[in-house]
């Protein structure tokens, strides 16, 4: 999360950007692993008039689809940097958008709220949209020829904050698994009949009164049968086995790392290792998920409200990762939602 890290801290549950833009590098625990070896940093693009960048999701063609708290529209970048951010879709009855998820080739599934404080004082505040983008099509002038398809799969009622989202196994079209930041639970959502429920509350995924921010269970992953996530009021991250049917926990948890307090991240293709964007932090760190460790290996800037990770799809970047948040570029002080990309060595991606 970007701009729900800079509430938090204000809010109590607010996500994990809104609050720290301000105050979270001066007030965030140190993070305690080595700073070993460094990556290459791109920017590729800032999205104008837009405060920040929530989270992303790759297109089957290498162009971005990216989210943020302070706006309902879903953006298009293109990672050549050969054309203007696109408005792909507005999400109505919203003041932000969160997690997205891609269920079938060019179909994708987006958390809208209107009610980013993560009190449930709204009923109805949280909602999911489906994106339907397989007729969606932009001419070289970029402008729009067949737009996508918006519609409204299901409010989610009785939802703090719902905030990281993921398909629940690799070839499953139907579920979605939604991390709910505020509650510190994971929500299961059959997108086909709009039925949900909780399948898991772990001690993991608690917000402590102890903790950090009051922000718990927030990006989450499914490698396998294992769910992966992170807990930014613990400063964690871990993984549970779940139920691939039911996405119900089907054995303890198990904490990976500690003091780590970051945001979203992406699993490499074989699950051996992590990547983490430390919102406000200033850093990427990379995760040796056997081994238990952890390293920060980028500290830029340009991440200074780094929220969300993702590896390119074409041949070109496929062992490059694309992080989304806002940074401080062109040595002024302007913070500006932006997309960065980050070159890892030959063969880290897990392929």
């Amino acid at each position: 999360m970007c701009d729900m890290f800079f509430k938090y801290s204000v809010l109590r549950v607010a996500g994990v950007v809104l609050l720290l833009q301000c105050s979270f590098a001066s007030s965030t625990p140190a993070v305690r692993p080595t700073v070993s070896g460094s990556v290459t940093l791109t920017e590729i693009l800032q999205i104008p008039n837009v405060a920040n960048a929530e989270n992303l999701a790759v297109r089957h063609n290498g162009e971005i689809l990216v989210t943020s708290t302070k706006t309902t529209s879903l953006f298009q970048i293109s990672p050549s940097k050969d054309k203007a951010p696109i408005q792909v879709a507005q999400i109505p009855d919203a003041i932000g958008l969160l997690g997205i998820a891609e269920l079938e080739q060019d179909v994708f599934y987006v958390v809208a709220s209107s009610n980013l404080t993560g009190k449930a004082t709204a009923l109805g505040a949280n909602s999911v949209w489906k994106v339907d983008m397989r007729r969606f099509c932009t001419p070289a002038s970029g402008a729009i020829a067949r737009p996508a398809q918006v519609s409204l799969v299901a409010t989610i009622l009785d939802a703090e904050l719902p905030n990281g989202m993921c398909r629940m196994a690799l070839n499953d079209t139907s579920n979605l698994l939604i991390a709910d930041s505020a509650a510190g639970t994971v929500i299961r959502l059959d997108v086909n009949t709009a039925a949900y429920e909780i399948v898991i509350r772990d001690p993991t995924m608690a917000n402590l009164p102890t903790g950090f921010i009051q922000v718990a269970v927030d990006g989450i992953h499914v490698h396998g049968s294992d769910l992966f996530y992170t807990s930014l009021n613990q400063g964690l991250f871990a993984k549970i086995p779940i139920s691939l049917t039911t996405g119900v926990a089907t054995g303890p948890a198990e904490v990976i790392v500690n003091e780590i307090f970051g945001d979203d991240f992406v699993l490499s293709k074989d699950g051996k290792r992590a990547w983490i964007a430390m919102n406000g932090q200033n850093a990427l760190v990379e995760v040796d998920i056997p081994g238990k460790a952890a390293r920060v290996i980028a500290n830029s800037t340009f991440l200074s409200q780094d929220s969300s990770v993702a590896f390119g799809r074409t041949n070109l970047d496929r062992n490059s990762l694309y992080i989304s948040g806002a940074g401080i570029f062109d040595n002024n002080s302007t913070v500006s939602a932006s997309v960065v990309r980050a070159d890892l060595p030959c063969g880290d991606a897990g392929l």
